[in-house]
Parts: C-alpha cells; sequence; structure tokens
C-alpha cells in the first residue's frame, strides 16, 4: 500500500532548491493551559496597521523556531531593524528583531487535597453513562480515518479534538491507571500523526503507563507505537516498514490514443495538475518537488523513530533497508517489547494492576470516555473564551445537497460564523482550524477579510475535477476560483478586531493557505503540507473523440465569447485562447499578490516561494509562509498571549463548528448497511456536483493508490469505461 506522503524533516539535502506541490448550539470545551511566563503583549491599537500597513514588515523565520531576542514596540525602529537584518531571500537572519511565542507545551501538575475531594464529589453526581470503574484502562482505536472535525455522539469515526481530550482527560482522571492503544491502518496525514503523538508524550509526564498493539503497522503506525512505553504485536502480524513512496499518473498518453486534447493554461512551473492532463513522463520540475517531499519525510521519520528507540539514524536507516518482516528479528533488534496476543497482554494488565484473574479488566473506550466532562475532572475553563472554527475539506459558495457533514467547507456558513464571532464581545480571541487543500477561490478571498478543500474520500491530490452540467459531460476542469477570496476578506475583518490565529493541521494549501494568510499569526506541525500558491485551469478539446464515436454537436450562440466553455467539440480560437490565458493569470496575480501582502513580503520575493510551489510545515516557517510550528495547544498559547491573558490562567474554548448528526449517524444501531449505502450514494453524486468558477486546489501528485472505486478520478472511470466498450 502506498503511503500518504504529509511531511518536514530539514537536513543539507533539503536545503536544494525543490519545488513542492502541491448547527447544533456552539459548545464550550474548556481547556487548561500550560504555565508559561507572560510574554509581551498584543496592543489593539496595532491591529489595524499590523494587516493594512505595507510599511511594517513581519519577521520570516525565528518566531517558527522559538529563538530569543528582545522584542521592540515601536513599530518603525522594528521596521529598520528588520530590514537591516534581511538576507539575500528577503527572510529575516537569526539576528533580526522577533516576536517570540509560548510553546504551548504540555505541563502535568498534580492536584492539591482540597481540588481531589472536589473531583471525587463531582463523579459521584456525574450521570450514569459517563462514569467510570476505579482502576479502569482506557482503550483506543486509532485506524482508518481521523477528522479533524468533533463528531456528534451519534458518529462512529474517530475525531481528532476528542482523541486528544481523551489523553488529556485521561492523564488527570484518578480513576484511569493507564493507556492501551490498539494501533491499525491509518488513513490520515503526517499531521495529525504529529499531533496525536505529541498527546501521547505529554500523557506520559503522568507516570501513567501506555501500551500499544499492533496487529498490521506501517510508517504511521510505528510512528505512534513507537512513542509508547510498550510496543506488541502478535506473531502473525504483518509489519510493512520498507521505507516510503510518491507516484504521479499521467494521462497525455491515454488522451492522445481517444482522442482527448487538453487545453491546459498553468500558472506556476511546480502546479503540476496540468502535467496530468498534457505529459506523458514527469517533468524535471516534479521530480523535483517529489524527491524533496520525499526525503523531508523520510528523513523526519527516521529522526523521530531514532530518538524513540535510542538508536542511531543510520542504524535506523540499515535496518529499514533490510527489508525485515519477521515479527521475531523486530523483537531481537529492540523495535517491539514482545510477540503477544491481544488476550495475552489483558492477562498481563490484570496482573501489572493487581487484579484477580478470573475478573474482567476494567475498560472503558474511546466512545464511552469521550462523554465524560471536563468539569468532573477540575480541569473547566475560566470566564476568558477563546472562539474555535474548523475548516476541513473542500471549499465551496454553497452546500451541495449531497455533501457529507464536516466535508467541506461553504463559504456561506463559514462567513456566518466568522461575522457573528467578529460581532461578539464574548470572545476574547479566534483559532481557525484549518485542514483543506483548497477550492473555489473566490469563496476563501471572502472569508480572508472579514476575520480556505480536503475530504479524504474524495479524489483531490493529484487529480483533477470534471463536471456534470445538466447531467452532460462538462469537459472545462477548473482549479482555482471564488470563494477563498470572499473568505480571506472576511478573515482579515475579523482580525482587525480581536487576534485571529490559524492552526495547520494535515493539509492547508492553496485555496487552505489563501484562508490562513488572512490570520495574524499563522501555526503549522513540522509535517503540514501548505503554500501550493498557483492556479491550473483546463478545457478537454473533444472533436477527435466525438467523431471517433459518431458523435455530433453543434452550437447557436451570441456574444464574441459566448462558446468559451460550451464548445468541447472544437479546440479554442486564438481569441479565446488569449481571453482564457489572461482569466488565469489574473487569478494567479490576486493570489500572489494577497499572499505577498498578507505576509508583509515584497511581491518579487512572494513570487519565489509560489509558482504552485507546496511547503512542509518547517520549511513555509524559514520562508516566511509561517510564523510557528506546533499543534493545537500552541495556537491557543499564542491566541493567549495576543489577547493578553496571562499564560497560566485557565480559558474556555468554544467550538463554533460541531456538526449535526444526520438520520444516517442516528439510525447507525439499525443497520450498519444503511449507512455504508447512504454515504456512498452522498460521496458518489458529490463527485458529480456542477461547481462554478475558478479551483483554487492543492495538486499535482498522488499520495496514495486509487485501491477504492470511491476514491478514484472521474477521468479514470471515463477513460476506463470508454476502453472497455471498443
Amino acid at each position: 500500500m502506498s503511503k500518504l506522503l504529509q511531511g518536514c524533516h530539514l537536513t543539507s539535502i533539503h536545503r536544494r532548491s525543490f519545488a513542492a506541490i502541491i448547527s447544533k448550539p456552539p459548545r464550550s470545551i474548556p481547556v487548561v493551559s500550560s504555565l508559561h511566563p507572560q510574554f509581551s503583549p498584543f496592543k489593539a491599537q496595532n491591529v489595524i496597521s499590523y494587516f493594512f500597513s505595507s510599511l511594517h514588515r513581519r519577521n520570516l523565520s525565528l518566531r517558527a523556531f522559538d529563538s530569543s531576542s528582545e522584542t521592540k514596540s515601536d513599530v518603525v525602529s522594528q521596521e529598520k531593524s528588520e530590514n537591516d537584518c534581511r538576507d539575500d531571500d528577503g527572510a529575516l537572519s537569526s539576528t533580526s528583531v522577533a516576536e517570540e511565542y509560548p510553546s504551548g507545551e504540555f505541563e502535568f501538575k498534580e492536584m492539591n487535597g482540597w481540588m481531589r475531594f472536589v473531583v471525587k464529589l463531582r463523579m459521584l453526581i456525574a450521570f450514569p453513562w459517563a462514569r467510570v470503574r476505579k482502576g479502569s484502562v482506557l482503550t483506543m482505536k486509532l485506524r482508518g480515518q481521523i477528522s479533524d472535525q468533533l463528531k456528534s455522539r451519534f458518529s462512529s469515526g474517530l475525531s481528532l479534538p476528542q482523541i486528544c481530550e481523551n489523553f488529556v482527560k485521561a492523564a488527570y482522571d484518578p480513576r484511569i491507571s493507564g493507556i492501551y492503544l490498539h494501533i491499525e491502518p491509518l488513513n490520515c496525514g503526517w499531521g495529525k500523526v504529529e499531533e496525536i503523538q505529541r498527546h501521547i508524550l505529554d500523557f506520559k509526564k503522568s507516570g501513567k503507563f501506555i501500551m500499544a498493539y499492533a496487529p498490521v503497522c506501517g510508517e504511521k503506525e510505528y510512528y505512534l507505537g513507537s512513542a509508547c512505553d510498550e510496543l506488541y504485536a502478535p506473531p502473525s502480524a504483518y509489519f510493512s516498514l520498507y521505507g516510503l513512496t510518491v507516484q504521479s499518473s499521467f494521462l497525455g498518453g491515454v488522451f492522445e490514443k481517444i482522442g482527448i486534447e487538453p487545453q491546459v493554461q498553468r500558472i506556476g512551473k511546480y502546479k503540476s495538475a496540468g502535467d496530468q492532463l498534457t505529459r506523458k513522463t514527469m517533468s524535471e520540475e516534479n521530480c523535483e518537488m517529489l524527491t524533496a517531499l520525499l526525503d523531508n519525510i523520510y528523513g523526519n521519520w527516521l529522526d523521530k523513530i531514532s530518538s524513540a528507540k535510542g538508536k542511531k539514524r543510520e542504524d535506523t536507516e540499515n535496518f529499514i533497508n533490510e527489508g525485515v518482516y519477521q515479527v521475531e528479528k523486530l523483537k531481537e533488534e529492540g523495535w517491539i517489547t514482545n510477540i503477544n496476543y491481544d488476550d495475552e497482554i489483558i492477562s498481563m494488565l490484570k496482573e501489572k494492576l493487581g487484579q484477580p484473574k478470573d475478573k474482567d479488566l476494567p475498560m472503558v473506550d474511546y466512545r464511552k470516555y469521550s462523554k465524560v466532562r471536563k468539569w468532573t475532572l477540575g480541569l473547566s475553563g475560566g470566564k476568558d473564551k477563546i472562539a474555535v472554527i474548523r475548516a476541513s475539506g473542500s471549499i465551496s459558495r454553497v452546500k451541495s445537497p449531497f455533501s457529507i457533514p464536516g466535508s467541506s467547507i461553504t463559504s456561506e456558513q463559514f462567513i456566518e460564523k466568522i461575522r457573528s464571532v467578529r460581532d461578539s464581545k464574548r470572545y476574547k480571541a479566534v483559532i481557525i482550524r484549518i485542514d483543506s487543500p483548497g477550492g473555489d477561490a473566490l469563496a476563501s478571498d471572502l472569508i480572508f477579510e472579514t476575520s480556505m478543500w480536503m475530504n479524504p474520500k474524495f479524489p483531490i491530490y493529484g487529480e483533477v475535477v470534471i463536471q456534470v452540467k445538466n447531467g452532460m459531460f462538462d469537459p472545462i476542469i477548473n482549479i482555482i476560483g471564488t470563494p477563498c477570496l470572499v473568505m480571506w476578506r472576511e478573515i482579515r475583518l475579523l482580525a482587525a478586531s480581536k487576534p485571529v490565529i490559524a492552526s495547520m493541521s494535515d493539509v492547508a494549501a492553496s485555496g487552505g493557505y489563501y484562508m490562513a494568510m488572512g490570520a495574524g499569526t499563522i501555526v503549522a506541525e513540522n509535517l503540514t503540507l501548505t503554500g501550493s500558491i498557483g492556479v491550473v485551469t483546463a478545457k478537454l478539446n473533444l472533436g477527435t473523440l466525438y467523431g471517433k464515436i459518431g458523435f455530433n454537436k453543434e452550437i447557436i450562440s451570441r456574444g464574441r465569447f459566448a462558446e468559451l466553455t460550451a464548445a468541447e467539440q472544437r479546440p479554442f480560437r486564438p481569441d479565446e485562447a488569449e481571453l482564457f490565458a489572461k482569466s488565469a493569470q489574473n487569478a494567479y496575480k490576486q493570489f500572489r499578490d494577497k499572499a505577498a501582502f498578507s505576509r508583509s513580503m515584497a511581491v518579487d520575493k512572494m513570487e519565489e516561494r509560489a509558482q504552485g510551489r507546496v511547503w512542509t510545515g518547517k520549511d513555509a516557517a524559514s520562508r516566511g509562509l509561517v510564523d510557528a510550528i506546533g499543534g493545537f495547544s500552541r495556537a491557543v498559547a499564542i491566541a493567549k498571549q495576543k489577547a493578553n491573558i496571562p499564560q497560566d490562567r485557565p480559558v474556555t474554548l468554544v467550538e463554533l463548528s460541531r456538526p449535526s448528526p444526520t438520520l444516517p449517524e442516528i439510525l447507525t444501531g439499525i443497520g450498519s448497511s444503511l449507512v455504508g449505502v447512504d454515504r456512498t450514494l452522498k460521496e458518489l453524486l458529490q463527485d458529480l456536483t456542477y461547481s462554478n468558477g475558478v479551483q483554487a486546489r492543492m495538486d499535482g501528485i498522488l499520495f496514495q493508490k486509487l485501491e477504492e472505486a470511491s476514491d478514484s478520478n472521474p477521468i479514470f472511470t471515463l477513460v476506463k469505461d470508454y476502453l472497455s466498450s471498443l
């Protein structure tokens, strides 16, 4: 199985130039912040100038790595100092003035006697479904897709926010003795994997044990398992630690054989979606980009695993290159703790906790423990509130009737949330959590100034979207559009009234980055994919294909360019091709110029970082596209700093993006087949939903093999159906 390659590692190899592609009422969720010294406050009177003054310069590198330096309050002095220290690439050197951000690192604090008494009292009055037996082991099965959205109580999937919250609750819950993880194949990006690994390490600070069991284990699964105290596998376990791969598919030869001529306008030499349509082999730029991405991710994996297992990087790499698959050798070399079946591990836990062998081990699963309120454990938030708006999936202007809740970003709904927060005095700051490769560019732009598509089942990585219009195949392929612009504007306006922090998950590229750049501060994981400032739009000339199959189409039109997108039976006229190219160039210019303005960077410097190039989080930070490296907890700490809230004061996070349960989710207990049919139909219909405008999506490579029909591209399906009929 191919790996979903999303990550970052910075070594001498990775320094070379490279290209990277690519409402239920709000629920208050209290959080306990870690202790940090108070940093210089975010001054409200400087907010407007922070966003709209072209004279104010941002720090482009140091803030991402917590380098300490003196913070100047005078904007003009800071600009002069930064300009003096700016390097040849336009980024700030290590001697420049930088704003220091709090790390947001978790610090476990023992409860005092009074707090323990209060917690015990609250446990006595807890609802029956939220009660846990003393000495219980929290079990969580980490497998499949992991959403960045909160899930309703009827949803069966895993939610990253709830997984992380369970780790925090279990660390403080006196009824929980430890955690037992079942780790199976994961279908998520490296950003989420890093966030979970961070919470595993944080939980270990409580002194409680955490064990993992991995019957099927690849690189991501081992990344998590190696962070646990102990890692077990059954004798029949399948370990595929062979390394990482990345691939790109090309349709140029197929189209040539069946009579389809792609007419592509690609702005940005690394925006490689157009290559898939026109080329038969990988371009030099695409190869350079993919090689660099692969080096980054693989290097990061080697470093983290070597550190976790106490081995040298060279030893880890040599072991992987041996092609080891025998579980016995993994045990001999110290890569796993032991070889045991699940029931044997349960017996070990009974012995560890002093439980009689004839008694059942007290256990509580992920689903039930998610119902335990943090208030019960004394983890209530304070009176200061921070709004959290989650943006996951593709970006569109209006909600499709076939869309799955939490799988897309609708600009209308997103803007409503942004405006409600802007007009409210309840919230001291806002965190926009982004997990999206883009979508419609106008929606992203409108969202950006009042403060930007990743559905894991939707074919977006390295694929293009074919539209179906009035029941007919539409050969106009749009990969950059309008909702991104709308959202960008809304986020900018929100950021002018209160601090706005963008927190990136697996991916915030193209339209997703369009959204993020409207925030005052951008936080990304090391392994986040971001950037991809570029445009691709294309028309498929089907004239030859129509001739082969005997199909004819004639158009009567009024207006010089009326047939621009309607006449797929012929190529563009010269004047149509010129207009098509100018339209794409204009979309790119808006994207690039807004990015330069948002990041306080000269346009020519932004052009060097744009060109459709996708960066990993750490590389983006060193180039001024991201401000800080870290997870959601660091975004919270920075939001407190900007809102002048002491780091040791608890805050309450108010989730504004909790999806309402759908009927199939409610009927899950009645029949899982009903749910499966409903979701399959929705995903199929969503693929065929018409989308106007130019699109802004991360594109250009396939990170996974097309192993499921729901993950395949409609183009491939069309070509396959045609070839099978010959």
